[in-house]
């Protein structure tokens, strides 16, 4: 395999916790985020952020979101609930009515509402990576792709290939097509990925089971001194230095 790797999928996840949008091309906002990714966010009377980390009832919300026509539309057992983007109230009556609780619907659309709040780029991970970690539970590709949630896939590199993204103490910069980022640090995981996305179901053993083949399968270019603490560890978080758009088979070249 030789190591040349090409942007091959570009994931926003518009409504934070909900499902994701695949795009060919997705534009950089002034802040650094992908555009339209976690723009929208739900928020509990005390002003604590609700997803999939809280809520496991939100893995069983099917989502779109047309920014078009500004319209949201969600599925939940089987009835199909349709919002236009002006109905803030009345979306919030709904996911209020089915987590038990007064929820507020909040919109950030210059930047995003990233769970990590200092590095505002997309996560990046390789397609080698995703297909690794399922054949270690027995799952599908695309099911522990929706369980890691990353924005960025890249192809044409062996698993595990985009921990050299990051160095051991400081971040490390490369360029995909036009667009610069460094990358800051391999995400440590919440709950989310334990979980199947869909139904919310939690598969026993999933994170002792990850950590040991985690720390098994460590390449010789991983940053040891990141996996100190835990090995629950996937997904390069990014900030972008510079850069207005990114496309479906731009290459990542490394500095």
């Amino acid at each position: 395999m030789n190591e040349a790797p090409i942007l091959s999928r570009i994931r926003i996840y518009p409504f934070k916790g909900l499902d994701p949008v695949e795009v060919d091309s997705a534009l950089i906002t002034p802040k650094g985020s992908l555009q339209h990714d976690r723009e929208f966010a739900l928020f509990d009377e005390e002003g604590n952020v609700i997803s999939g980390k809280r809520e496991k009832k939100l893995h069983r919300v099917r989502s779109t979101i047309d920014f078009e026509t500004q319209v949201f539309r969600f599925k939940y057992e089987g009835k199909v609930y349709k919002f236009t983007f002006d109905e803030t109230r009345a979306l919030e009556d709904f996911f209020s009515e089915l987590l038990g609780y007064r929820v507020f619907l909040k919109r950030f659309p210059r930047k995003g509402f990233p769970d990590d709040r200092k590095a505002h780029g997309p996560t990046l991970v390789s397609r080698a990576t995703l297909t690794e970690i399922a054949g270690w539970f027995g799952l599908d590709e695309e099911n522990v792709r929706r369980r890691f949630r990353a924005n960025l896939e890249i192809e044409g590199v062996p698993p595990f290939w985009e921990d050299q993204l990051v160095g051991e103490d400081h971040p490390v910069r490369f360029r995909i097509g036009e667009v610069v980022f460094e990358g800051q640090g391999i995400s440590k995981r919440c709950p989310v990925p334990t979980r199947d996305p869909t139904t919310g179901e939690e598969l026993k053993g999933f994170v002792k089971t990850f950590v040991e083949k985690r720390r098994e399968t460590l390449p010789p270019w991983s940053p040891k001194r990141r996996f100190e603490d835990t090995f629950y560890r996937l997904c390069v978080n990014t900030s972008v230095l510079s850069g207005e758009e990114l496309r479906v088979g731009d290459r990542l070249t490394l500095y």
